[in-house]
């Protein structure tokens, strides 16, 4: 990691200016007002526009509430969750920016962007964290209520509104693979065919009005529970206007929508989203010389982080970007951003990224284990 860290030239980013524009902006942003004032979740997607000039243009819309926990693999996403301090009157806030394994590399340039941009308005308070799919952590999958689903594609590919009396927003059919990881459930896209399933996993298929259960002949007790209690939350998110076909074996409608049936493999694929290998933790302090910003290795120690000091602790499998709060605005300002173009550079793309300011430690998972 060492041999990648370059100086940066800082001459304006970082300055009390540079930080007084971008709070600027974040004001601007129509769709940062009113957030982070109560608990709960809010989630916005990065999209992607042409001007009239046919250049791009990208920005964010909030994410409809019906399709929380659902996420395209071709887009990028910002979501901000707000708790309440157990021991004061104060909100805590934790901004995820989530990286889908086929965005384009302009809309992860702006979900990292508009993430600092919603940082500055919430007064530099969030832990910032930077999630990519398949590798999310368990903190950001409990956050949606431990169950995440991959749809294929970009939201222009299938987004729609449903002609009913609840006026939700939906999708077409969609056939999902139910596989349960820990205390964690994935539900992925899969294509709308006979071919994609097999007897050794549990699969949900939602039309929207009716959502199916179909257990193969050797699939987990554990997934069979957990496509169940998937197809009754969605059940119960519609008020009424779905119902809940529980293990449907060789049922006619199911396999219509599927175009037909035909023969099932006895298995299907295994799973390779395994995490990045450990490795021995690392750590490095960036400060500020002549308007540049160097990086020293130092022992991996809990010494180190002392106020004045922005460190970088890599694990392996997670960075971690601790903030002192009497480190300069130009460290802060930089650390995230280099850490991300350092991981994209060694190629470890997966790798988790946590922003930790100094007295937020125990709010963050993993990070007093580093050591």
């Amino acid at each position: 990691m060492d041999t990648l860290l370059e100086e940066s030239n800082l001459a304006f980013i970082g300055t009390e200016e540079d930080r007084k524009t971008k709070q600027a902006a974040a004001e601007l942003e129509v769709n940062w007002e009113g957030v982070g004032q109560s608990p709960g979740i809010e989630i916005f997607r990065v999209e992607n526009s042409r001007t009239e000039e046919g250049n791009p243009k990208f920005g964010i819309n909030p994410w409809p509430p019906a399709l929380y926990g659902k996420f395209y693999s071709g887009d990028s996403y910002i979501i901000l969750q707000t708790t309440q301090d157990p021991n004061s009157d104060a909100l805590l806030y934790d901004i995820y920016f989530w990286i889908g394994q086929e965005s384009s590399q302009d809309e992860y340039g702006v979900a990292a962007y508009k993430s600092v941009e919603l940082d500055d308005l919430l007064g530099d308070a969030p832990v910032q964290h930077r999630e990519v799919q398949h590798y999310e952590s368990e903190h950001f999958l409990q956050a949606l209520g431990g169950t995440i689903t991959y749809l294929n594609g970009g939201i222009d590919g299938g987004f729609r509104t449903i002609e009913n009396d609840s006026n939700e927003v939906g999708l077409p059919p969609r056939l999902y693979l139910i596989r349960k990881t820990g205390r964690n459930t994935r539900a992925t896209h899969v294509p709308l065919s006979c071919d994609s399933l097999n007897q050794s996993d549990t699969f949900l298929l939602d039309t929207e009005k009716v959502i199916y259960t179909w257990f193969g002949e050797y699939a987990s007790p554990f997934e069979k529970n957990k496509a169940a209690e998937l197809a009754h939350n969605l059940e119960i998110s519609r008020s009424g206007h779905a119902t809940v076909e529980e293990d449907v074996g060789d049922n006619e409608t199911f396999f219509e929508f599927l175009g037909g049936k035909g023969d099932i493999k006895e298995k299907g694929c295994e799973n390779n989203h395994d995490l990045p290998s450990t490795e021995d933790t690392k750590m490095y302090i960036l400060f500020e010389e002549d308007s540049f910003i160097k990086v020293k290795t130092v022992d991996a120690t809990q010494s180190n982080l002392e106020s004045d000091n922005v460190c970088i602790i890599d694990t392996g499998y997670k960075v971690f970007v601790w903030v002192g709060k009497g480190s300069s605005m130009r460290e802060q300002s930089q650390a995230m951003r280099m850490v991300q173009k350092i991981v994209s550079a060694m190629g470890r793309t997966s790798t988790n990224i946590v922003r930790v300011l100094e007295g937020q430690e125990s709010r963050v998972a993993g990070f007093s284990e580093a050591f």
